[in-house]
């Protein structure tokens, strides 16, 4: 009579070690692609600001007036109907939400119809590669208050802030951070980018980037 033995054992300590290592590599590399994605959206995003702050100075060479603010932009803009009021200003200041038809919304307008910016604009602005924000254009009127910053320089500002409403946050600290630093000075209170008025986005000493919750959104000057 012939007897079976069926092998019992479990796993040796290599194996699961080398299970473990396996997993442990695993998981570095979904982490690793995940933050290498994040980088590719924070820098497809500062590459839209870019290109807004080229396409508003090479509209001003060419017309001799600011995109959304041009007074005859009906006459000399193919596809455009409605005309800004001349006074050299946006009239929506950053960080609120521009109304329908105002000076803002005139600014893509424009500036597409003049064949400056890939893209359209949504209601609002135009669609971020960070995903659920979207960038609008506003004007500060006077060297002053601006969101965290009470010295932000008088002028146009690009902002990134949630899709549909530029008043709230479309951005984790970590984000806003990464912007401000590639941009400027990486303080969220002082120099050409500043962001909303949100202590939780961050203060003087630079941004909570280890909070990684939905409190930021930015402006940064352009021309």
């Amino acid at each position: 009579m012939n007897t079976h033995f069926r092998d019992n054992r479990g796993f040796t300590l290599v194996e699961l070690a080398v299970v473990m290592v396996i997993i442990g590599l695993l998981i570095g590399g979904i982490l690793k692609g995940q933050e290498m994605i994040e980088n590719a959206r924070v820098n497809a995003t500062i590459s839209q600001i870019k290109a807004v702050d080229a396409a508003s100075s090479t509209f001003q060479d060419m017309y001799d007036a600011l995109a959304g603010d041009m007074i005859d932009a009906s006459t000399r803009l193919p596809g455009i109907a409605n005309n800004g009021n001349g006074n050299n200003q946006l009239d929506n200041a950053p960080f609120i939400d521009p109304a329908a038809g105002s000076e803002t919304i005139l600014f893509f307008a424009h500036i597409n119809a003049a064949d400056l910016l890939v893209g359209s604009p949504t209601t609002d602005g135009m669609a971020a590669d960070i995903r659920g924000s979207e960038i609008t254009v506003g004007q500060l009127a006077a060297t002053g208050n601006l969101g965290m910053s009470t010295t932000a320089r008088a002028g146009r500002y690009a902002v990134v802030a949630i899709e549909g409403n530029a008043a709230a946050s479309g951005l984790i600290q970590l984000q806003a951070g990464r912007i401000d630093r590639k941009l400027d000075d990486g303080i969220p209170t002082t120099g050409s980018v500043v962001a909303d008025n949100v202590a939780a986005c961050g203060g003087a000493t630079g941004y909570l980037e280890a909070s990684g919750t939905l409190d930021c959104s930015i402006a940064a000057r352009i021309n």
